[in-house]
C-alpha cells in the first residue's frame, strides 16, 4: 500500500502544520482524528444537544507529511464554507480524504487565471485534501512526497 493509499484509509484527520520551506514549495502535516470518550452537552441558540463527543487530534499515532516541491497554486478553505464544487470534476485517484483530479472547477479557474498550461500543457493536476476544519487545494505539475512519521 502506498502512502497515498494509507492516507485514504486513515478516515478523518486534521491539518496540524502548513508552511513553505522554500519559495513556491508547500509542506503539510496531517494527524489522525479520534473521538473523545467524554460526553458533553452543547448549546446552540435555543437548542441543547446532549451527550456529544469531541473530535480531537490523535497526537499518539503515526502521522503524515506531504511536501509539494513546487506548485502552481494552493488555496485553503474553511471546511464549514466549502461547497465541494470539485466533486463536479473527475477524481482519478483517491477517495474523499485525499483526491487527485484531472478536471475540476478549481483547476479550470487556475487554467483561466494563469499561463501555467502554456508552459506545461496538460500536465497539471489538482490535489485536494479534506481535513477536519480545512479543505486544501493544490495545483501542481509534480507529485507530492508523502512520508509517514512515527
Amino acid at each position: 500500500m502506498t502512502n497515498f493509499e494509507k492516507i485514504n484509509s486513515f478516515g478523518s484527520f486534521f491539518l496540524t502544520n502548513i508552511h513553505e520551506p522554500r519559495d513556491n514549495s508547500l509542506f503539510l502535516e496531517i494527524k489522525k482524528s479520534l473521538t473523545s470518550e467524554i460526553k458533553e452537552d452543547v448549546a446552540i441558540g435555543d437548542s441543547t444537544f446532549k451527550d456529544l463527543k469531541r473530535v480531537l487530534v490523535d497526537d499518539n499515532s503515526d502521522y503524515f507529511t506531504i511536501l509539494f516541491e513546487s506548485y502552481v497554486s494552493y488555496h485553503i478553505v474553511n471546511e464549514s464554507f466549502s461547497n465541494f464544487n470539485e466533486r463536479e470534476g473527475e477524481c482519478v485517484n483517491g477517495t474523499f480524504s485525499f483526491c487527485i483530479y484531472n478536471k475540476s472547477t478549481y483547476l479550470n479557474f487556475i487554467l483561466k487565471e494563469t499561463f501555467a498550461d502554456a508552459i506545461f500543457p496538460g500536465v497539471m493536476k489538482h490535489y485536494c485534501l479534506y481535513c477536519q476544519n480545512h479543505v486544501i487545494h493544490v495545483v501542481s505539475i509534480t507529485e507530492p512526497i508523502i512520508e509517514i512519521v512515527d
